[in-house]
């Protein structure tokens, strides 16, 4: 697999179609939500120390961020995780972690100046990622990936004309009932290349994976090592094939009340360039992707 480390180009998410203009709208609403528990406060750090950052990110999305049951407790885990976490203490910083209830609510929490950074599998590029930026600010990419379809792996539907690659010829089939999470590539994936089929559009993976497993879907369209990973801790799941999106991953920090206010991307870009230098991003690529 592809990685990348590029900014996005001018004409350019998991994504969100629009949400520049969501954002504007609903930010004191966000505000005042995230504060009655939109999400929740995990691994909180000393008060005294190096300045602390407020790192928000959306669960289960395995390999990249997702909880290990321990004998001390759940545990957030993933190669977003470790990765942020690397470059955020080599900044200078100390942190702790904020998990939003759904995808939908930790973009709002960025764009409002909820979070100081958000992380979360996001794509920067195309489309969706040239909207985003009018709300947000992304660090370099540091992962290159492409959409991916799910079944349930009793379903000996061959869903794809081809062993391992998926086109929208093969999905754009009327009758085909598709699920994904809401404001995700994924989902205009499949409103832009595959209108005839049923989409159904959930807040959380595990309500997609639910809808999945009672058979209310056929399908999930979803980031392709979200689907590997899936399917690997879960031999309920088999992965169909992959779709080719190229989309680029990216750290997001807010564009509000001012582009970038805490000066963080410079720092994380160095940390990143540094990491993928002296061997620890290629650590992390072989422990969560083998």
């Amino acid at each position: 697999m592809a990685v990348g480390g590029g900014v996005p180009p001018p004409e350019a998410a998991r994504g969100a179609k629009g949400i520049s203009v969501v954002i504007t709208v609903v930010i004191a609403v966000v505000t005042f939500v995230a504060g009655l528990g939109l999400g929740y406060f995990i691994a909180p750090t000393p008060a005294t120390g190096p300045p602390r950052l407020l790192l928000g990110t959306n669960t289960p999305f395995p390999p990249f961020e997702y909880y290990n049951n321990t004998t001390s407790g759940r545990v957030l885990v993933g190669f977003d995780i470790e990765l942020i976490q690397t470059l955020v203490t080599r900044s200078g910083y100390s942190y702790e972690w904020r998990d939003y209830t759904d995808f939908t609510a930790l973009l709002l929490a960025v764009g409002s100046n909820g979070v100081d950074i958000a992380i979360g599998a996001i794509t920067l590029s195309g489309t969706t990622g040239a909207e985003r930026n009018a709300s947000m600010h992304f660090t370099n990419s540091y992962y290159t990936s492409n959409q991916g379809v799910l079944k349930r792996a009793s379903d000996a539907t061959n869903y794809c004309a081809a062993t391992t690659t998926c086109t929208a010829d093969d999905l754009n089939k009327t009758g085909l009932r598709i699920a994904a999470q809401t404001l995700t590539t994924s989902e205009f994936w499949v409103e832009d290349n595959a209108p005839a089929a049923t989409l159904a559009l959930y807040g959380s993976v595990t309500q997609v994976l639910q809808a999945l497993s009672s058979s209310s879907a056929d399908i999930v369209v979803i980031d392709k090592p979200a689907a590997d990973g899936i399917a690997k801790a879960n031999s309920a799941f088999k992965v169909q094939g992959t779709i080719f999106t190229n989309e680029l991953y990216g750290f997001a920090v807010p564009r509000s009340p001012q582009d970038d206010p805490k000066g963080l991307i410079p720092k994380l870009n160095s940390a990143l360039a540094a990491v993928k230098t002296d061997g620890t991003y290629d650590a992390l690529l072989k422990k969560y992707f083998g």
